[in-house]
């Protein structure tokens, strides 16, 4: 039996890793793996014991990604967390524009019948996360007042309606609300890599005392929606993409403390940074995701402990073959 050709751009990201990772488990699927640096997913293939072959493929560019012919196209690419902008709030624009415009057409001058799977973002929703969003929330804009924290839920919203008009098409947008895997760079700058960063090294984590929620979605539960996707025939949609269940701020520090000794302290007068807004509470209701059967298996504390778990034991295994 042939195997499926799946298309992953933007094969650096911490989302496409985990990705990845799950589609080489089986052996069932060939991957073609395009990026900007090549290298740094040579790398990445060789950290999880992996290497190229004719069934994994690494693309250095996308130059040659309109010559061939693959069934599913995954769009991982993505700006950065704002550690990365460095206040270029326009790569948003330019960037998703760019690679969107490239997977879309693709399906429309070379495999219409290709499945475009798009990774999107709560964001959508606006900046008002007061509590979990329904199906008919709204994401309201001052169009006269218009700020940088609007800029990514602005351009997110917009791939999605322009993947609603191309209603002829296969396409899902995938909206993710938080994600943590063992893939993830320390220095990115969220708050779970603030505690890991603090554990690590020793250092008192210091917080606000606002009680965040957050849906930290499982690599295996992602995938596992994926593969819905590529079951699901033709299908035009966005999903809010969901953990069996968020976790709170104080949840996740207790236990941190509790494993691994982690010490807090909170300030009231730290506010929160982000690119995209505050978020209080991040976490979806709509689940019309249930539509194609999926059903998370990991809650986003299961999440937290068992990926976390990995990191830590890696980092502090690194460190003591460097200086035993």
């Amino acid at each position: 039996m042939e195997k499926s050709k799946i298309a992953i751009l933007g094969s650096t990201s911490h989302i496409a890793k985990g990705i990845i990772n799950n589609f080489l488990q089986g052996g069932e699927f060939s991957l073609h793996l395009y990026t900007r640096s090549p290298d740094k997913v040579l790398s990445f293939l060789g950290a999880i014991g992996k290497f190229p072959d004719k069934d994994c493929v690494i693309h250095g560019g996308y130059n040659g990604f309109l010559k061939s012919s693959y069934d599913v196209v995954i769009n991982c690419v993505g700006v950065g967390t704002l550690n990365k902008l460095s206040g270029d709030y326009t790569k948003y624009f330019t960037v998703t524009e760019e690679y969107d415009n490239l997977a879309i057409g693709y399906l429309c001058n070379k495999c219409p019948d290709a499945l475009y799977i798009s990774l999107s973002s709560g964001a959508v929703y606006g900046r008002d996360f007061s509590a979990p969003v329904e199906e008919n929330t709204i994401n309201s804009i001052r169009v006269n007042h218009i700020a940088k924290e609007d800029y990514y839920g602005i351009v997110r919203l917009n791939a999605e309606m322009k993947h609603r008009a191309f209603n002829g098409l296969r396409i899902v947008d995938l909206r993710l609300f938080s994600y943590f895997s063992r893939f993830i760079n320390l220095t990115d700058g969220y708050f779970i890599t603030e505690v890991l960063d603090c554990i690590l090294n020793n250092k008192i984590l210091i917080t606000n005392n606002v009680n965040i929620v957050r849906d930290y979605v499982h690599p295996i539960d992602l995938f596992s929606i994926i593969r819905k996707c590529m079951d699901a025939g033709k299908i035009n949609a966005a999903f809010d993409v969901n953990s069996s269940m968020p976790a709170e701020k104080k949840e996740i520090l207790d236990y941190f403390s509790l494993k691994y000794g982690l010490q807090y302290e909170m300030n009231q007068s730290l506010g929160h940074v982000s690119a995209t807004g505050s978020k209080i509470i991040y976490c979806s209701n709509y689940n019309k995701v249930l539509e194609i059967g999926y059903k998370p298996t990991f809650s986003s504390i299961d999440t937290i402990k068992e990926e976390s778990e990995f990191i830590l034991k890696t980092v502090s295994n690194k460190y003591s073959e460097k200086y035993l």
